[in-house]
C-alpha cells in the first residue's frame, strides 16, 4: 500500500468536486470510461427499502489503469495526458477529459470512493489495483500494491456513505438527461452500450425527433463538413448548442441563440475541426470559427421554422377531430378565406397558451374567432363586466387592448373559463350534500381557496394563510411600510389569552389614496351552521385588532367574515339588520365591520360578475368540467369524495 498526495488545499479540491452535481460526476466517470476506450459501461444505483440511496457504482470493460501508473493519474492536478494525445490509441476516438480534475468528481456521489481496476501492466501480465479516497482527506488517495488476476480489464468506480445531493440521481429525468449527454456518441458509435439502472441508454426512444444537416463551412484544414445535429426532446433537458469531434464527443457547448417557442432541443454541432481549436472554444464566439456557430444557428432557425409548419397544420387538424375549432365550413368568399387564414396563424402561434381542458379550449378559440372577425376594442365591456371597473379604469382598458398582444387576451379569457368551471365545482363542494358534508374544512377548503381568491374580490391580494394574529400584524405593517417599536412587535392575543390561527388573511389598497382594506376570513367546513359560537371566534379576532395599539392606522379599514353554507336565526336577523349592509352583524369604530356571508351570496356575487362571458361565448361549465379543474389544479388536496362524484 502506498499514499500519493495532491499538493492543494482540501477547499480548493472539494470546489472541483462540486459537490451539487452528482449527475455531473456520472457523466464524468462515463466520459473517462470512453476516454479508455469502454464499449460496455453500467451505472448502478443500490437503494434500500426506503427509497434511499445506499451506493453509486460505474462499471467499464476499457483498457483500465496500471499500477505503475496510478501514481501519476492520482497524484498530481492537472497536466492530463489527454490534451496531447487528442484521441484514444487504438481506436482513435475523441477524448473528453483534459484538465486532470476528473477523479475529484466522484466525491459528489459519496463520501468514500474507491476505483477498482483490471490493467495490462508493462511485462504483460493482467494485474489488479484499488485506489482509494475519502472526502474528510481530499488530497489524499491510498494505492494498494499490484494482485495479478486472470480478469478482464476494465475498472469499477464504488462511490459509498451517498453525499447530500445523490438522490438526484434516481429523478425521473436524469436517464433522459444522460441520454441528452451521450445521444451523439452514441448515435456515431453503435458498437457502445450505457446502461443506467439497468435500462440501455437509447437515445432513440427518449428523443421526439431527431434531424441533421450539413453546415456549409470553407475550411482550409482538410476537415470534413461539419454537420448539425438537432434532437428534440418531450420535456425540458436544457437548450445548448453541443460543439462535439466528428464522432459525438461533446467538447464544449456555447448558448444556442435562437427563439423556438414550445420546443425542447439539444442541438450538437459536429466537426472535427474542433479538437485542434479545443482550448480557444470558450472564446468561440469572438473566434475565426464564430462565422461557422451563426451558420449553425441560421440552419437551426429554418429547422423550427419548417417545424412550425408542420405543427400549424397537425394542430389545426386535431382542433378540428376535437370539434374545437370555430369554423365548421371552409370559406366561399375571399374575405372569409382571408379571416381563416389570419386566425389559423394567430391562434396555432399561440396554441401553447390555450386552456387544458376541451371546453375552455374550445370556447377560448371561439372567442379568438370573434376578436378576429370584428373590432379588438370590443372586447372590453366583457372585460369591464367581468371586473366591475369604475370610468376613469375603463378608458384605460381601451387604451391597452390596444396595446396588448393578443396572445395575452388569450391568456386572460382562458383564465376567466377556468373561473366559470371552479364556480361549478365549488357548488358542488359546498351544496351538494354527499360532497358537502366530508369536505374538510383547513386540509381541502381552505388549501382550494387559499389559491383561488379572486372569488372575494379581484383587487384583493393573499398576505397570510393559516397563520396567526402575530402572522397578521407582521404582514399589517409590512403592508403600510411600518416598522414595529423597538424592532420587534409585542405578541397579539385574544380576550382570553389564546392566540388566534387566521384562515385567510387579504388586502387591497384604495384606489387614488394610501387608504387600504384588509379582509380576514374565518372560513367553516360546509356542514357548520354559522351560530354564537362562530361568530364569537370572529368578533374575537376583530376585538384583538382593535384593542392592540400596534394595529391602529386611519388609513386601513378592516372587515372580518365567517363564511360557511347556513346561520342560523339570531344570526341572520343581525345579518339582515335595516340599518346596516347586508351581511354586516356589527360595525365598531375605527373603520371595522364584522360579516356573516354564506356562500351562496359569494356564489351569486361570483356568477353575477361572469354572466356577460358565459352568455356572450355560450359557455356553461358541465360537471364533468368542473371537476376536470379540480383534478387540474387542486389534485393534490382535492376532497376524495369529488373524485367519485
Amino acid at each position: 500500500m502506498r499514499k500519493v498526495h495532491i499538493e492543494a488545499k482540501p477547499d480548493h479540491l472539494l470546489r472541483l468536486a462540486r459537490l451539487k452535481d452528482p449527475v455531473g460526476a456520472v457523466v464524468e466517470m462515463i466520459w473517462n470510461a470512453l476516454d479508455a476506450e469502454a464499449c460496455q459501461i453500467s451505472v448502478a444505483i443500490d437503494i434500500n427499502e426506503l427509497g434511499g440511496v445506499e451506493s453509486v457504482s460505474v462499471t467499464d470493460n476499457g483498457h483500465g489503469m496500471p499500477n505503475a501508473s496510478c501514481g501519476g493519474l492520482f497524484g498530481g492536478l492537472g497536466g492530463s495526458w489527454k490534451i496531447k494525445a487528442k484521441v484514444s490509441p487504438e481506436l482513435k476516438r475523441g477524448l473528453h477529459g483534459r484538465s486532470g480534475q476528473g477523479r475529484l468528481r466522484a466525491f459528489a456521489l459519496g463520501e468514500q470512493v474507491r476505483w477498482i481496476t483490471v490493467a495490462q501492466a508493462l511485462d504483460g501480465r493482467v494485474e489488479r489495483t484499488v485506489i482509494s479516497g475519502a472526502i474528510d482527506r481530499p488530497a489524499d488517495f491510498d494505492i494498494s500494491e499490484p494482485d495479478h488476476v486472470n480478469d478482464s480489464p476494465g475498472t469499477r468506480v464504488e462511490a459509498l456513505v451517498p453525499a447530500d445531493f445523490v438522490t438526484r440521481l434516481v429523478q425521473d429525468d436524469t436517464a433522459q438527461q444522460l441520454a441528452s449527454t451521450f445521444a451523439p456518441f452514441l448515435a456515431a458509435n453503435p458498437d457502445v452500450s450505457i446502461t443506467y439502472q439497468g435500462k440501455l441508454l437509447d437515445p432513440a426512444t427518449v428523443w421526439a425527433d431527431m434531424a441533421q444537416y450539413p453546415v456549409p463551412w470553407p475550411d482550409l484544414s482538410g476537415h470534413a463538413d461539419p454537420l448539425l445535429r438537432v434532437i428534440e426532446w418531450p420535456k425540458d433537458v436544457g437548450r445548448v448548442l453541443a460543439l462535439c469531434d466528428a464522432s459525438g464527443v461533446v467538447l464544449d457547448e456555447v448558448p444556442p441563440g435562437i427563439q423556438a417557442p414550445g420546443y425542447h432541443f439539444t442541438a450538437y454541432l459536429l466537426w472535427d475541426g474542433f479538437v485542434e481549436r479545443r482550448s480557444d472554444l470558450p472564446l468561440a464566439e469572438m473566434d475565426e470559427i464564430a462565422g461557422l456557430l451563426e451558420a449553425a444557428r441560421e440552419t437551426l432557425r429554418g429547422h423550427f421554422k419548417e417545424r412550425d409548419r408542420e405543427r400549424r397544420a397537425r394542430l389545426i387538424q386535431e382542433w378540428k377531430r376535437e370539434e374545437v375549432y370555430p369554423y365548421p365550413k371552409e370559406p366561399t368568399e375571399p374575405a372569409q378565406a382571408v379571416e381563416r387564414q389570419m386566425f389559423d396563424e394567430v391562434a396555432t402561434t399561440i396554441a401553447r397558451r390555450l386552456p387544458g381542458s376541451q371546453q375552455s379550449r374550445k370556447t377560448t378559440l371561439r372567442l379568438l374567432r370573434e376578436i378576429i372577425s370584428h373590432d379588438p376594442n370590443g372586447l372590453y365591456p366583457m372585460l369591464d363586466e367581468l371586473f366591475r371597473l369604475p370610468q376613469s379604469e375603463q378608458e384605460e382598458l381601451k387604451r391597452l387592448l390596444q396595446r396588448t398582444s393578443l396572445s395575452e387576451v388569450i391568456k386572460a379569457t382562458g383564465q376567466v373559463a377556468d373561473r366559470l368551471d371552479f364556480v361549478a365545482a365549488l357548488k358542488k363542494l359546498v351544496f351538494e350534500p354527499e360532497i358537502s358534508r366530508t369536505v374538510k374544512e383547513r386540509s381541502e377548503l381552505h388549501k382550494i381557496l387559499e389559491r383561488e381568491t379572486w372569488i372575494f374580490g379581484d383587487a384583493y391580494g393573499l398576505m397570510v394563510s393559516d397563520q396567526s394574529l402575530d402572522a397578521v400584524l407582521d404582514r399589517h405593517l409590512k403592508a403600510l411600510g411600518r416598522e414595529p417599536e423597538g424592532g420587534q412587535s409585542d405578541p397579539v392575543r385574544r380576550e382570553d389569552g389564546r392566540q388566534g390561527i387566521v384562515d385567510l388573511l387579504l388586502g387591497r389598497a384604495h384606489r387614488g389614496s394610501s387608504g387600504r382594506e384588509h379582509l380576514v376570513v374565518e372560513l367553516k367546513a360546509p356542514k357548520v351552521k354559522i351560530g354564537q359560537t362562530e361568530v364569537g371566534q370572529i368578533k374575537s379576532y376583530a376585538q384583538a385588532v382593535v384593542s392592540d395599539p400596534q394595529f391602529r392606522d386611519a388609513r386601513v379599514a378592516w372587515d372580518f367574515w365567517v363564511l360557511s353554507t347556513e346561520m342560523d336565526d339570531v344570526v341572520r336577523r343581525d345579518a339582515t339588520a335595516p340599518n346596516r349592509p347586508p351581511g354586516c352583524i356589527a360595525e365598531w369604530e375605527g373603520g371595522v365591520r364584522i360579516w356573516a356571508r354564506t356562500w351562496s351570496e359569494i356564489i351569486d356575487d361570483c356568477e353575477d360578475r361572469l354572466h356577460f362571458y358565459r352568455d356572450r361565448l355560450n359557455h356553461d361549465p358541465a360537471t364533468e368540467h368542473a371537476m376536470e379543474y379540480l383534478r387540474r389544479v387542486h389534485g393534490t388536496v382535492m376532497p376524495e369524495v369529488t373524485t367519485q362524484a
